[in-house]
């Protein structure tokens, strides 16, 4: 059940890298426009959603390295500062500067955060395992 929870992690986080992530008027971004141009946002002020990417990726490492601990704080605060998306007023489209009025987020950021929370459950459950093994250990 793990590696499906895993395998479905991931493949959430490349799903919402194809579906619109904000919409304004006419126009809408892709998730992976948003990765690749969301560091913009950072720049230039308007919120800090986009820094949620590199700690979820850490948070991979970190689960991996059985660091389970540090993997669940990382995914916690993925999921709160991608919160912060709800905070952006506009977006710059391309490099040119072109901006998109945000009306509201799409489909894109609620599977994104789904990504982290599967994750997110992976670990406290590994995390659960462990303390359970331990306490049965000091019990012997």
């Amino acid at each position: 059940m793990k590696v499906s929870l895993l395998v479905l992690s991931a493949l959430l986080y490349g799903i919402a890298l194809c579906l619109p992530a904000l919409h304004g008027g006419n126009d809408q971004l892709g998730g992976f426009v948003i990765l690749l141009l969301g560091w913009i946002q950072l720049v230039d002020g308007q919120c800090i959603a986009w820094l949620s990417n590199p700690l979820f990726f850490l948070a991979w490492l970190c689960y991996f390295l059985k660091l389970d601990k540090l993997a669940a704080a990382l995914l916690v605060s993925a999921c709160l500062i991608g919160l912060d998306t709800f905070r952006a007023t506009r977006f710059d489209k391309n490099e040119a500067g072109h901006q998109v009025t945000i009306d509201h987020v799409g489909a894109a950021f609620y599977v994104w955060e789904l990504s982290f929370l599967i994750l997110l459950a992976v670990v406290l459950m590994r995390l659960l395992k462990k303390n359970a093994a331990m306490r049965s250990d000091q019990a012997v």
